[in-house]
């Protein structure tokens, strides 16, 4: 006997066409076809953004800015450029204070320079800021034969809030120290104009620093010593410790400008570093200029008698006598030496004296050479004469020519005045 089902809600009645008992299968399963409510559609979207802005300020630290702790330039030519990485109050970051202790001890090693009557040293900062990076790069010279300078950097990285180490810069060069080493004594094996082999030791090249650009791809800073040589026509070329800068897979040899006779240019091209107000080494030297408030005076009369711009000045003097000739100093005589030279040779400081206010007055005794054409072909003609020049009282900095006379044997029996006293009256 069959008995009829009872329908409940949640049934349905499958009576009819095969069609119809279709159709209602498909929407029991489909669900109910309204639209969620606005106010829920808008509350869910403020959400998403939240929580992306939450996401986006994890991944971005506060970044630090660069704040110039130390300039120091004084008369004797000793420079000290220190800066600082600052966070905002109450921020902490631990590759920040380990690039600050790194900029600490460096200024420690760097602090003498304030007492060094010796040779002129440099501590300079080259800092450069892009998108991601925040770069510093130090030269450091201290002009003793022998070396192009050095240099020592710390690179941040301001989206991961964390210091670049040399691993990471490999990386993003897409290259390894192996191949950076093997690749520059190639370079330096095979240079057409002076081709040299590393000297004999452990470690000829080292990695000294590196620092990012705008576009991401590091530039590496390496030294090489270099072995001395015998030269075909006679002579022999020292042993070296050179600069060299890796950049787009290429080296390029950086010529320190500190001495005159080598090509100037700035280590950190001048539209990648960053400028600041005073200005730091990097922008008022390659301007021709002096640091904000001039030198700081270190001039103790007697103490320092040739200063930093003693034979600058002293060329001068010599190339206004006969202007078309070619005035240099060097104390012995040369194989290239030629008509129309003149060599200024060994120069004794005979002592100085107050000279007004703000000058004082030092006087040289100086052996000169110059060469012309005679019957019997290349002649030299030298002569000794006393050269009294002005320095500034300030720095000591040398101003020009006060006066000049003759050398005679009178003269090893006066004192430093009457030489001077004489020399001014000619």
């Amino acid at each position: 006997m069959r008995h009829p089902i009872p329908r409940t809600p949640f049934s349905t009645q499958l009576s009819g066409s095969a069609r119809e008992a279709e159709l209602r299968i498909r929407n029991i399963f489909s669900g109910p076809k309204k639209r969620p409510p606005l106010p829920l559609i808008i509350l869910t979207a403020a959400v998403c953004l939240l929580c992306g802005n939450l996401v986006s300020c994890q991944q971005r630290p506060v970044e630090p800015s660069i704040v110039i702790a130390e300039q120091y330039y004084d008369s004797y030519g000793n420079y000290l450029e220190r800066p600082v990485l600052a966070l905002p109050d109450g921020a902490q970051n631990d590759a920040v204070d380990a690039i600050n202790a790194g900029l600490t001890q460096l200024g420690e090693e760097y602090a003498y320079l304030k007492t060094n009557e010796g040779v002129s040293s440099q501590c300079v900062l080259y800092p450069s800021t892009t998108e991601r990076y925040l770069n510093l790069v130090f030269y450091e010279c201290d002009q003793s034969y022998g070396n192009d300078g050095y240099v020592r950097s710390w690179v941040y990285d301001k989206k991961e809030g964390a210091q670049v180490t040399e691993s990471d810069a490999f990386d993003l060069a897409g290259t390894s120290r192996e191949e950076l080493f093997s690749q520059l004594e190639e370079s330096i094996s095979s240079d057409p104009e002076d081709p040299r082999e590393l000297y004999q030791l452990s470690d000829p090249i080292n990695l000294q620093g590196f620092r990012i650009k705008a576009d991401g791809k590091p530039v590496f800073y390496l030294s090489a010593m270099v072995d001395g040589r015998e030269l075909e026509g006679g002579g022999y070329v020292d042993e070296w410790l050179r600069l060299y800068i890796w950049e787009d897979g290429s080296y390029v040899r950086y010529p320190f400008p500190f001495f005159t006779y080598r090509d100037e240019r700035p280590l950190v091209p001048a539209e990648e570093t960053d400028q600041f107000s005073p200005p730091l080494w990097n922008q008022w030297y390659f301007a021709g200029e002096e640091p904000e408030g001039g030198f700081v005076s270190r001039y103790v009369p007697g103490a320092d008698p040739y200063g930093i711009n003693f034979y600058s000045v002293l060329m001068e003097q010599y190339a206004q006598y006969v202007p078309e000739w070619n005035v240099f100093y060097k104390e012995w005589q040369q194989d290239t030496d030629k008509a129309g030279d003149l060599r200024v040779a060994a120069i004794d400081y005979l002592g100085e004296i107050p000279w007004g206010e703000k000058e004082y007055a030092a006087a040289y005794l100086i052996c000169y050479t110059f060469y012309t054409d005679g019957p019997r072909g290349l002649e030299w003609h030298a002569n000794h004469e006393v050269i009294v020049l002005g320095r500034s009282t300030a720095n000591g900095v040398f101003t020009g020519r006060l006066g000049r006379m003759d050398y005679s044997d009178s003269v090893r029996e006066m004192t430093a005045e009457e030489i001077i006293r004489q020399a001014t009256e000619n």
